[in-house]
């Protein structure tokens, strides 16, 4: 899985900016010379082709391991900081990586700078839909995505993200591939807290990443503006367009993005300024990415991804020829935008009719009351399979919803179930759990 010799991004940030800084936490600053410093420690410890898991805490030190693993020829494999010791033995052992963090070197120590093809992350893929598979990234992909992105978004050196995003996601892990490749600064927050994230968005920020739950959650706690923010790319999960339209009118330039692990994060985004334009859609691909779809013009189908930024493929599988096809189904509207439909394996045929439940989900969130939704089908001796909609949202109520379903969607679409919780479970990069919802579901 080698692809040409790519940079090291934050070595090569380092020498062109080693006294700007970089990251700003709770302790502390650092800048990038500080950052490159702290790689070049960890690499000192890292066995050349070893494969080392850590939890990737939201602290320095991850960030620094991010670096500092694949700088001495090692996979960083990145695991989520909630699993607790068990947990976490079986995912490394399953991505075929040992645990452990790599200790510090002896201080003015320095690691040879490696500038490889070869795999420099394998990401966990988030198992919503099955058993989590190890991506690998090379530092070709990484290098792609974040000059692709530069390109499409228009970002500035000057530019400050706020990285709240899990460090063991291709989110979060974006955003600093983003900053090393422009020298731009990202402000760290541990945890997703909405006060705390409205405050810092009016101080300095000018790009946020956020999946649709936390945007709600913000818009729900204080309604802005936020005149600094450039832009707030919203993915992760589809995203509802009344969602979209609330931001934008509170004052925050909230996009939808679109993207996967396997496609070392974006593959197209909306525009800020476009956003009414674009609505329904998740805007055009990036430079250099290829999108295309299984289907005659007009129609949908599955949608398959190529370019730079795309992963070879998965850990101890063989290498992946061709474009990567996805389990997404989509078209392109008139504009040569992407419109998502949805997962080709949860279509439901309900009555031998086909539905794309995310299609019905992002209608019943753009209702009033309804935080998240998620809609499949359960097996029905009259249906082959009866649509049932689980609802996320205290206040909504069951009749008024299906009610204004009616207006919005042909007949075969509309839930014949729909149940109303509190709160649906939420994995821990923001995605519903729709595993754990369908699973409480079949014992109704």
């Amino acid at each position: 899985m080698d692809d040409p010799v790519a940079p090291d991004l934050l070595a090569r940030a380092a020498v062109r900016w080693p006294d700007r800084i970089a990251l700003r936490a709770s302790v502390g600053e650092w800048t990038f010379g500080d950052l490159d410093y702290a790689a070049n420690e960890i690499a000192a410890r890292v066995a050349v082709g070893s494969r080392v898991a850590f939890r990737a805490e939201m602290s320095p030190a991850a960030i620094a391991s991010v670096w500092g693993i694949p700088r001495a020829g090692g996979v960083a494999v990145p695991l989520d900081p909630r699993l607790d010791v068990a947990a976490a033995a079986r995912l490394a052992e399953s991505l075929g990586a040992e645990i452990g963090w790599p200790p510090a070197a002896d201080p003015g120590q320095t690691a040879p700078q490696r500038s490889s093809g070869r795999a420099a992350l394998i990401v966990a893929t988030s198992g919503t839909s099955g058993r989590p598979r190890g991506v690998v990234l090379t530092a070709g992909n990484i290098e792609a995505s974040a000059a692709a992105s530069r390109i499409h978004l228009g970002t500035r050196d000057s530019d400050v993200w706020l990285l709240a995003m899990p460090l063991h996601h291709v989110a979060g892990l974006a955003i600093l591939w983003r900053s090393a490749h422009d020298g731009s600064q990202i402000v760290l927050h541990e945890r997703f807290e909405p006060a705390p994230i409205a405050a810092a968005l009016r101080s300095g920020v000018t790009w946020v990443s956020l999946v649709p739950t936390m945007l709600r959650r913000l818009l729900d706690s204080e309604r802005g503006p936020w005149p600094g923010v450039r832009g707030a790319l919203i993915g992760g999960a589809h995203v509802a367009d009344e969602l979209i339209v609330t931001a934008n009118r509170a004052g925050l330039a909230a996009v939808p993005t679109y993207g996967m692990t396997e496609s070392g994060g974006q593959v197209c985004t909306v525009r800020p300024g476009d956003w009414e334009a674009a609505a329904g859609t998740v805007g055009r691909p990036l430079p250099g990415v290829v999108v295309s779809i299984a289907a005659p013009p007009g129609e949908p189908g599955v949608i398959s991804v190529a370019g730079p930024a795309v992963s070879p493929g998965y850990i101890d599988e063989p290498a992946r020829s061709g474009p990567l096809a996805t389990s997404d189904v989509g078209c392109f509207d008139g504009a040569g935008r992407l419109v998502v439909l949805g997962r080709a394996d949860e279509v439901v045929v309900t009555g031998g009719e086909n539905v794309h439940p995310a299609v019905v989900e992002r209608i019943l969130e753009g209702l009033p009351g309804v935080h998240d939704a998620v809609v499949f089908g359960l097996p029905d001796e009259e249906w082959g399979e009866r649509l049932v909609a689980v609802v996320g949202g205290e206040s909504a109520v069951p009749g008024e919803l299906k009610g204004a379903l009616v207006n919005a969607l042909p007949g075969h679409a509309i839930p014949k179930e729909i149940r109303v919780v509190n709160e649906l479970p939420h994995l821990s990069n923001g995605k519903v759990d729709r595993a754990a919802v369908r699973k409480a579901a079949s014992a109704w």
